[in-house]
């Protein structure tokens, strides 16, 4: 019989819909920690459900701490899933990202990282750039780069692309800061949808099918646990 069904029931609510608010505080320290507040107790659950739900062994849930670098502004938050006990940043991550404008559900990574380098080589001399094509058209991902912007923006969306893998790597050597390939829901539009427990259903769905991807990804990349 299925493990799936003698899964836990889910433990995550939903994010809170008066959170949103954390964003606008204009002290860094004092927005830091509303930040933390309003999400972080979500979050931590819809991390112990994904872990759950994926059963992937070698997967680490983290949340950042909003403080670093010195000087750093906060302007989202987020729950990653990596194959990296310590160092996640650095990697390719299953991304729930927490913005003031949108919700994010991706496969992402910093382009900054060392890494990033021989990721885009292999997607453009290998095979990885076909797979992601392949599951963006399956699944109706999208590819996106966001470049850095002042607060209380913070970062912006520069590109996006159902197909147009190469064109997003283009983007990212002229300014783009993330690289990202899956879904986004925008605010205030889709507040009801990110407000509920079916939030982390689709975080469950769309991890899932990127799942395979983020694995053979670490593999070619070299950046195993």
């Amino acid at each position: 019989m299925s493990s799936w069904l003698f899964r836990p029931a889910a433990r995550f609510q939903g994010l809170p819909a008066h959170g949103f608010g954390a964003f606008e505080v204009r002290d860094r320290e004092e927005r830091r920690q509303a930040i933390v507040e309003a999400f972080h107790p979500g979050l931590k659950l819809l991390g112990e459900d994904l872990l759950e739900r994926l059963g992937d062994p070698a997967l680490h849930a983290h949340l950042p701490r909003l403080d670093w670098p010195k000087g750093y502004q906060p302007f989202c938050t987020w729950l990653a899933l990596s194959r990296q006990a310590h160092g996640y940043q650095g990697h390719a991550q299953l991304n729930v990202g927490v913005h003031r404008d949108h919700v994010g559900l991706r496969l992402g990574w910093d382009a900054s990282a060392d890494l990033f380098g021989r990721f885009e080589f292999l997607c453009r001399h290998g095979h990885l750039g076909d797979a992601m094509a392949d599951l963006a058209e399956a699944e109706a991902f999208v590819f996106r780069v966001y470049a850095a912007a002042p607060w209380p923006e913070g970062s912006r969306l520069v590109f996006a692309s159902p197909s147009d893998w190469r064109g997003a790597f283009d983007e990212v050597r002229r300014r783009g800061v993330w690289f990202e390939l899956g879904i986004r829901l925008e605010l205030p539009a889709d507040l009801e949808r990110v407000t509920r427990p079916d939030l982390g259903e689709e975080a469950g769905r769309v991890f899932t099918a990127l799942l395979p991807l983020h694995a053979r990804i670490t593999g070619a990349v070299g950046e195993g646990a």
